[in-house]
């Protein structure tokens, strides 16, 4: 009997790392979806995982884009782990912006509650710069 409970031990270890953490191991890369606003000089940012914001200026003199929003997460086992910003030095900048996130299907089960969880940062580029928003 020991025997056996030595060697199922680490199936077992396996299979609950596993179900714990499904969804965790491939996600596809995602673009979210950039609008252009009408009341307001930027763009209206939508991606997966519930996630809406904007990218504004508040005025075209101001030298900062403000990179505004939040995702609504479908439980509490997912997670927001930050961003990378880069910027291509040309004219207009091509800035691609990168949100990662991990979400866990066996949240669902247990902790179906919502979780907003706020994104914000400055971005210096000029009026004309070009965004691209990735999911990770």
């Amino acid at each position: 009997m020991k025997k056996l409970t030595k060697k199922t031990m680490p199936f077992i270890i396996a299979l609950f790392l596993i179900i714990g953490f499904s969804g965790c191991v491939y996600k596809p890369v995602q673009e979210g979806e950039l609008t252009l606003l009408s009341t307001q000089f930027g763009y209206k940012v939508e991606g997966p995982l519930g996630f809406v914001g904007t990218i504004t200026k508040e005025s075209v003199d101001m030298e900062d884009w403000n990179f505004s929003g939040k995702f609504v997460f479908p439980n509490q086992l997912c997670f927001y782990l930050g961003k990378t910003v880069s910027i291509a030095e040309s004219y207009p900048e091509q800035i691609e912006i990168r949100l990662y996130a991990i979400s866990s299907l066996i949240g669902q089960i247990l902790l179906p509650r919502d979780k907003e969880v706020p994104v914000q940062f400055k971005i210096k580029a000029s009026n004309d710069a070009r965004f691209r928003v990735i999911f990770y």
